[in-house]
């Protein structure tokens, strides 16, 4: 992933891959096209604590939103 001012960078060893987080607006970018809104990062968060590679794939196939 090319880094960018104003991004916060991690890799995920439960997804298997790169995300990349917008500082400002909380968007997360996943390596492989799959994005969260700050809204359902948070219901991760509160609910699950990590991100689970299912949910993910779920999520990726699907083109999903999380909802609470």
């Amino acid at each position: 992933m090319n880094q960018k001012p104003g991004w916060t960078y991690i890799y995920s060893e439960e997804l298997k891959q790169h995300i990349a987080r917008h500082d400002a607006s909380g968007w997360v970018y996943c390596e492989d096209g799959t994005k969260y809104s700050p809204k359902e990062i948070q219901i991760i968060i509160k609910n699950h604590k990590l991100m689970s590679a299912k949910a993910h794939l779920i999520k990726k196939i699907f083109d999903g939103e999380i909802i609470q």
